[in-house]
């Protein structure tokens, strides 16, 4: 009981003593206390009233009155000030996002769950020609009316983000729900970017296709010209011979990434033989090495999905590094296993490891940890960014562990599809 009920208690306990005397002394006692109860009850609906009244349009001043209503009114009014002060606070938050979502480069969308725009700022009003006082409350899908964002709308299922194109614009958008049955919708124009990457893969294409021509033909002369026996010039033709195969493979592997990024997108519902698989690149890596090392092969039945002489050559690049920079007579692994979280195929080398600065840049064509090194072994600078290309292609990871002085092991991660 609070301090307030307990004194309007007692003050109506003694209320009604004081009646009960008077009423003993006039001897009407029953009339009095009528009187007395209908007089506070007239005088709590009075107040009951006044609240009502108030409680319909609250204002900054609370009713006058005394006892438990004015405690009533008082801790009101207290409420009422912290409902005001939170929907300040509540209302300013609203307009520093509404600020900084309009002064954001990409379009900004709220949708309620009825896929109703509620809300967007200026980038969205220029990325999808919206009217700010027509277009809230319509439907999303009523202004874009595109088949594979309808589809990706309705299935609700954003995982991940839907690449459509919409009014010669080419769009990269991401919806994350929030709250309760609403979502942020927030996309960007990626058709300058789209136009590049193309001149981009064009440019190696067409370069590559016209540098392998001349290539070509310098090998032949190199090769006449070793043939004739005049061995004043033999050690230089054979480096020069040795540069020319050199530029001839990163030719063939620059067309064979173009072709790659160019390509459609891989079927991830074709399994893949993985015993068949692992045992091709093997025997193929066996074969290229003549004897130079000790080969391990660990083949668990794990399940891959996808294209198998893309899967092949991006093993086989791993197994090509293994043992380009594996010492002589030193130990190489080619493994699968699985875990609950999906399906792995490894290589492990014994060579002189890798410094963890450089991990995360291994993919990147043309980077290489050691160049003289890198040179002297016959690799391209191109190898890993081709097995990143492919386990992208088919929604995979490469995990690279490395302790520098021991060796690395160059995990391809398949997670499984959910």
């Amino acid at each position: 009981m609070t301090p307030i009920i307990r004194r309007e208690l007692e003050l109506l306990a003694v209320w009604g003593l004081f009646i009960l005397i008077v009423g003993a002394i006039f001897g009407s006692t029953q009339l009095l206390f009528i009187i007395g109860l209908s007089v506070y009850t007239a005088w709590s609906l009075y107040n009951l009233n006044r609240l009502t009244v108030w409680l319909n349009k609250p204002s900054r001043n609370t009713p006058d009155s005394s006892g438990v209503w004015d405690e009533v009114y008082y801790q009101l009014h207290h409420l009422y000030k912290r409902q005001r002060k939170a929907r300040r606070k509540l209302a300013s938050i609203l307009t520093r996002f509404q600020k900084s979502t309009q002064a954001l480069p990409y379009a900004t969308i709220v949708l309620n769950e009825a896929d109703e725009i509620e809300w967007f700022n200026q980038a969205a009003r220029q990325l999808f020609d919206f009217r700010s006082g027509l277009d809230i409350g319509q439907r999303i899908d009523n202004l874009i009316r595109q088949p594979e964002f309808t589809s990706y709308l309705a299935n609700k299922s954003f995982k991940k983000p839907l690449k459509f194109h919409n009014n010669q614009k080419d769009i990269l958008m991401n919806i994350t729900p929030y709250g309760t049955g609403q979502y942020l919708v927030s996309a960007r124009d990626i058709t300058l970017a789209n136009q590049l990457d193309e001149m981009r893969r064009d440019f190696i294409s067409n370069a590559s296709h016209e540098l392998r021509t001349p290539i070509t033909v310098m090998s032949g002369y190199i090769e006449m010209l070793r043939d004739s026996g005049n061995d004043s010039i033999a050690m230089p033709l054979a480096k020069i011979q040795k540069q020319t195969e050199r530029m001839e493979a990163i030719i063939t592997e620059l067309i064979g990434l173009a072709k790659l990024e160019t390509a459609s997108a891989v079927d991830l519902s074709q399994e893949i033989d993985i015993n068949k698989l692992l045992n091709e690149v093997y025997n193929e890596a066996v074969a290229l090495d003549q004897g130079s090392h000790i080969f391990d092969l660990n083949i668990d039945p794990v399940k891959l999905y996808g294209n198998y002489e893309e899967l092949r050559v991006a093993f086989s690049n791993l197994l090509t590094n293994a043992i380009r920079y594996t010492p002589e007579g030193g130990s190489i692994g080619l493994f699968s296993y699985a875990d609950e979280t999906g399906s792995y195929v490894a290589v492990r080398d014994a060579g002189i490891g890798i410094d963890y600065e450089h991990i995360p840049r291994l993919t990147e064509r043309f980077y290489r940890v050691d160049e003289g090194r890198s040179r002297e072994k016959g690799g391209t600078g191109l190898g890993l960014a081709i097995v990143k290309q492919v386990l992208d292609r088919h929604g995979a990871v490469l995990k690279i562990e490395s302790i520098p002085g021991k060796g690395s092991v160059f995990h391809c991660y398949f997670p499984l599809v959910r």
